[in-house]
């Protein structure tokens, strides 16, 4: 442990980093940055990439300054299953190896056109991934096929480099509501921007309009009703250009913000409009592009969401019950979430048994996909549950969060 220590430290040192500095740098804990430094705790393999940066290193530098004397990267992996265990960021889980971005051959776009193609499939298969497995599975093979895109930008020109640049922009929205769900809601918005950049120099008013719904979706996180409510309508300014899809997510956040204000008719007129551009996609692959995830199940555990949002939890509970059995299994994590949710309105309404049930549900989801989100709002509804923990589900779900017989 010694040893990783003055690695990992003096290399941090020799940037002028203190802990808490390169904390800050990296949207993380304070005490995260000293566990790493003593052995305790692995970075995330989507996290690497971002570490590796700020410290100025190769990946494979970094596997080093991690892990003092291993001569060969992932040799403590399990032959037999490609994984490893150990604590990380989510506990004891199973952590896949971390490989490298793929280095392309600098001043050739020979194989561009093919490259391009390729990316542009991989975009929907790691979107599927999102839907089913969380951030922890498809964050870190987004990032590497940023890192391919990277390479890719100076070396074109003309056309050609409007094409790459949309690409990086959608690449880059994805990582940004990756690290949204993982809770690094810095790294979220630094790559809101970046896609927002990318998004204006390829001239693309439809991805333009979708990172203005990403922002929108932060200043709902934020509380902020006005600011969702205003961004939602900039990302809406050219509704009608906009694909059904694209423009049935965008009207339902409107409809969030209008909640978050107390609006309740004007809630949920939006999301009766939202209904009537519902998608109809089950596979969870984004063929029908942004926004293919806002079909009618999602719009209606939306409309849930907004019902726990103007103070009426019962109305909440019941369409959760209705919503919940018909969402595609494609889209486990956002079952997750909306379990999460419906716990916390279980426990509004004073039935604190379905909430820890709720609870549980969600809370192994969270943990498998690395959706922190889920398992931030499902440790609030745990520490709500405390004086019922004579329960049995009540006091199961206490245990698995930690969470003590003091508050």
């Amino acid at each position: 442990m010694a040893i990783r220590k003055a690695a990992f430290a003096a290399q941090r040192e020799a940037l002028g980093f203190t802990q808490e500095t390169l904390a800050q740098a990296l949207g993380v804990e304070l005490s995260t940055v000293g566990r790493w430094e003593r052995g305790t705790l692995t970075p995330q393999p989507w996290r690497r990439p971002d570490l590796a940066n700020v410290l100025k290193v190769s990946l494979e530098d970094l596997d080093v300054l991690l892990n003092p004397g291993k001569q060969e990267p992932g040799a403590d992996v399990a032959a037999s299953s490609g994984t490893t265990v150990g604590l990380t960021e989510f506990g004891s889980v199973p952590v896949r190896p971390y490989k490298s971005p793929i280095r392309l051959p600098v001043g050739s776009v020979d194989h561009l056109d093919e490259l391009v193609i390729h990316l542009r499939e991989q975009w929907h298969a790691l979107v599927r991934t999102d839907n089913l497995l969380g951030p922890r599975f498809a964050l870190a093979a987004v990032r590497d096929h940023i890192a391919i895109i990277e390479e890719l930008l100076p070396i074109t020109s003309g056309s050609r480099r409007a094409e790459v640049v949309a690409l990086a922009a959608t690449y880059a929205e994805s990582a940004a509501w990756l690290y949204e769900d993982a809770g690094q809601m810095p790294a979220a918005i630094y790559w809101v921007g970046r896609a927002m950049e990318w998004a204006h120099e390829a001239g693309d008013r439809l991805l333009l309009a979708w990172t203005l719904f990403r922002r929108s979706q932060h200043a709902a996180v934020e509380g902020d009703a006005q600011r969702t409510i205003s961004l939602a309508r900039a990302a809406g300014r050219d509704r009608d250009r906009l694909p059904n899809p694209m423009r049935a997510a965008i009207v339902q956040q409107e409809g969030h913000g209008y909640a978050l204000s107390g609006e309740e008719n004007l809630s949920h007129r939006a999301l009766d409009t939202a209904h009537q551009w519902a998608a109809l996609d089950k596979a969870g692959d984004a063929r029908g592009g942004h926004g293919s995830f806002c079909g009618e199940i999602y719009l209606e555990l939306q409309r849930a969401h907004c019902w726990a949002s103007l103070g009426k939890p019962q109305r909440a509970v019941h369409v959760y019950e209705a919503t919940l059995p018909s969402l595609p299994p494609v889209y486990r994590r956002d079952r997750g979430v909306a379990c999460s949710r419906l716990a916390r309105a279980y426990v509004d309404i004073g039935e604190p048994e379905a909430a820890a049930q709720a609870g549980q549900e969600a809370l192994t989801i969270a943990r498998s996909s690395g959706s922190v989100r889920a398992e931030h709002e499902v440790t609030l509804v745990g520490r709500r549950l405390i004086a019922h923990r004579q329960l049995q589900p009540v006091e199961q779900l206490l245990v698995e969060l930690s969470i003590g017989a003091i508050a």
